[in-house]
Parts: structure tokens; C-alpha cells; sequence
């Protein structure tokens, strides 16, 4: 028989004040019922845990040892429901956040990270790079608390979804090409431009693919790269031309001589949306989180 915790604070309120009937009055229990606890956890466990007397109770050896795990574990308890209080209190807690690769690069989302991090300290953020179809998935799946996804495709009802940013792709070309191409860029045209890409499955290489199709063509990179550092080194060297966000151009353009030039289409201009689990499921650190993300403070949409 382990030990209840209103059974060890009957304990520990008897040895506190020397009566059993006062520890019943302490603990709102009949004095009948609070002897019967103690003397239940003696059978069980084959020990005396007080000596009474006409003068009261006080410990004996084996009650020593008992009362010192039950302050310790009372303490634990304590302890145990002031984190539990944090946390449905959105003071404590871990956050699951999905994003791509364009909206940690090309958006404010580490500066409000770190605002975050500053107004919460105690909640931490499990940050994951990831395609728009991944952070779907996983926050439908409740893998993610909360993600950006740069794709227009439908958020299945059971997601909540929010707009977050707007952002334009451009064609981004050494700036030493600038003379011999035009102030806006057609898709058709930047089809018969020597191309850097990016890997197949993530949003902007989807839609690129999407755009072709509808034009009965079919892309043809010179080089297929993991990752925007990769695509504008390859482009900076005069090996093509790449497609990407102007928050991520911004990023690299100057310092590696890159010129963007927006591209004359409609689907060029993409909005960012927020997705997260529905409100009733959403931790209260994640409601934190969000509040912060969709906050208006420093310009923010």
C-alpha cells in the first residue's frame, strides 16, 4: 500500500501538532477516518509510525523516515502542480514550429523568435526547416503546433489558417546581365534562360513546375541545388539564373553582385500563411507563440 497524499498530510500535520485530532480538523476529515489512514499504512507496511500516548502522538523511528519522504514528496507535488499551473498558463512549455526555408530567410520570423524568447523565457521553440507540404502535414498530424506554408493549395477545414506576409518571386541574375534583360521577366521568357534550381518537392519548385506544364514546356536546370546559399553562389559565377522570394534576394544580392527582376506573373506575388492545430487543441505556449508572431509591434503584419 503506497501512501495517498492526503494520507501524508494527515501524517505530517499529526507530528506537527502532537494530535491526531488536530491534524483531522486541518485536513477536513473525520478523526475516526484520518486514524483508520494511519493505521491502515502501519498494517501494510508492518511498522509503527506513532507512538500514543495520553499526551498525544509523536514519531517513532520508522515514522522519522516516513515523514521525511513525505515532505520531500509533498514538496515534489507542490512543485509538480506550480509547473502544471505555468504551463496552462502559457508560462512554460515547448513549441513545435514548422517553416520554410524562405520565411526564416526572407521574413522578420528569427527577430520575433527573439522577442519571444525575451517576453517568455521559460518556453522553449523546437524550430524545423521544412517544405510547405511537410509543416501541413504536421500540423494536421499534431507533429507541429504551428507552421508557414509559402503554397496557395487549399488548408484542409480542421487547420486554422492565417495570412502573414506578402512576398514577390524574382528572377535573380549576376547584376552584370542586367543590360540584356528586361525591367519585368515572363515566365516564357525565363524558360529559355540557363536555370539554377532547387530540389523537386518544396513549394517554389512545384509551382515553377506547374507554371511550365501550363505552358506545354518542361524546365531544364544546369544545376539542381539544395538550398538558396547554393542556387546564388552558382548564379553569382554566371551559371544561370534562379527563382526566389525578394526577402531571400535582399538577403544575398549585394554582397554577391545579384540583380532580381520581378517576374511579370500573377503567381509571382504569394502571401505567407500561418497554419496552426485548432484553438481548443493549441497548447497555451503555442497561443503565446502565435499571439507574438501575428502580433502588429515592429511593422508586422
Amino acid at each position: 500500500m503506497a501512501p495517498d497524499w492526503t494520507t501524508l498530510r494527515i501524517f505530517l500535520a499529526a507530528l506537527e501538532l502532537g494530535s491526531l485530532t488536530g491534524a483531522a480538523s486541518r485536513c477536513g476529515i473525520a478523526v475516526s477516518a484520518a486514524a483508520r489512514r494511519i493505521q491502515d499504512l502501519e498494517a501494510a507496511h508492518g511498522v509503527q509510525l506513532l507512538a500514543r500516548s495520553a499526551r498525544g502522538v509523536r514519531p517513532t523511528a520508522a515514522g522519522e523516515v516516513l515523514a521525511a519522504h513525505a515532505r520531500a514528496l509533498l514538496a515534489m507535488e507542490q512543485r509538480l502542480g506550480d509547473d502544471l499551473r505555468a504551463m496552462a498558463a502559457g508560462e512554460t512549455g515547448r513549441v513545435r514550429l514548422d517553416a520554410t526555408a524562405s520565411v526564416i530567410v526572407g521574413h522578420p520570423l528569427p527577430e520575433r523568435l527573439a522577442a519571444f524568447r525575451a517576453r517568455y523565457p521559460g518556453i522553449a521553440v523546437e524550430l524545423a526547416e521544412v517544405t510547405s507540404a511537410t509543416a501541413l502535414r504536421d500540423v494536421g498530424e499534431g507533429r507541429a503546433d504551428l507552421g508557414f506554408i509559402t503554397t496557395a493549395k487549399l488548408v484542409p477545414p480542421e487547420i486554422e489558417v492565417r495570412p502573414w506576409r506578402e512576398d514577390r518571386l524574382l528572377a535573380v541574375a549576376p547584376a552584370t546581365w542586367r543590360s540584356r534583360l528586361p525591367e519585368r521577366l515572363s515566365f516564357a521568357a525565363l524558360i529559355d534562360e540557363p536555370l539554377v534550381g532547387l530540389v523537386a518537392g518544396g513549394a517554389l519548385a512545384v509551382l515553377l513546375d506547374e507554371a511550365a506544364e501550363r505552358l506545354g514546356r518542361a524546365l531544364r536546370y544546369r544545376f539542381v541545388t539544395a538550398s538558396p546559399d547554393a542556387a546564388v553562389r552558382l548564379v553569382a559565377a554566371g551559371h544561370g539564373i534562379t527563382v526566389m522570394p525578394d526577402g531571400v534576394m535582399r538577403v544575398y544580392g549585394a554582397h554577391l553582385g545579384l540583380v532580381g527582376i520581378p517576374l511579370d506573373e500573377p503567381w509571382a506575388q504569394r502571401t505567407i500563411r500561418l497554419v496552426s492545430r485548432p484553438g481548443p487543441e493549441l497548447p497555451a505556449a503555442a497561443r503565446r507563440l502565435l499571439g507574438v508572431l501575428v502580433s502588429s509591434e515592429d511593422g508586422a503584419a
